[in-house]
């Protein structure tokens, strides 16, 4: 972790809590999150999958390059995945 990262309510940082929060709040997310959690392998094989869905998701929302969708990929870059996974078994 760098100087500028800080931890956010126990998660490794504020991008990581909020993808798990929003994970948990419809049941489509919840869906793929519960998925991912029942996948056969390790966590950090569960965590590709559940990244994998959600990157899919996140092109098919923003087509079109542009900032908000430059902004949104280097957030989704910071999301530690694998501690969702973890945190939410």
């Amino acid at each position: 972790m760098n100087s500028t990262e800080q931890k956010y309510n126990g998660w490794s940082n504020h991008e990581t809590w909020l993808a798990s929060l929003w994970l948990g709040e419809n049941e489509h997310s919840y869906s793929l999150l519960t998925k991912a959690i029942k996948a056969p392998g390790e966590a950090y094989e569960k965590a590709r999958l559940l990244e994998a869905c959600l990157r899919r998701q996140l092109d098919c929302e923003i087509e079109t390059a542009c900032l908000w969708q430059d902004l949104l990929r280097s957030a989704f870059d910071r999301i530690s995945w694998i501690e969702v996974i973890e945190k939410n078994q």
